[in-house]
C-alpha cells in the first residue's frame, strides 16, 4: 500500500496511528517521524482556494 496513502487515511481519522505504524511496518517513533516528514514535505496544490469574508 502507498506510504502516502497510509499517511492520509491516519489524518482524516479513518485509522489510529497504531493501525498505521502496522500498516507501514514501523514502530510508533518512525511513524511519528514520517507523518511530520510527510507533512513538511507537502506541496503547495497547483489550484489552491482562497477565501474571502466581505462585510
Amino acid at each position: 500500500m502507498d506510504k502516502h496513502k497510509v499517511i492520509e487515511a491516519y489524518r482524516r481519522g479513518l485509522i489510529t496511528l497504531q493501525e498505521c505504524g502496522q500498516i507501514l511496518g514501523a514502530e510508533k517513533t518512525q511513524v511519528d517521524d514520517l507523518v511530520r516528514a510527510d507533512h513538511s514535505r507537502r506541496s503547495v496544490p497547483s489550484n489552491p482556494l482562497f477565501l474571502a469574508d466581505y462585510y
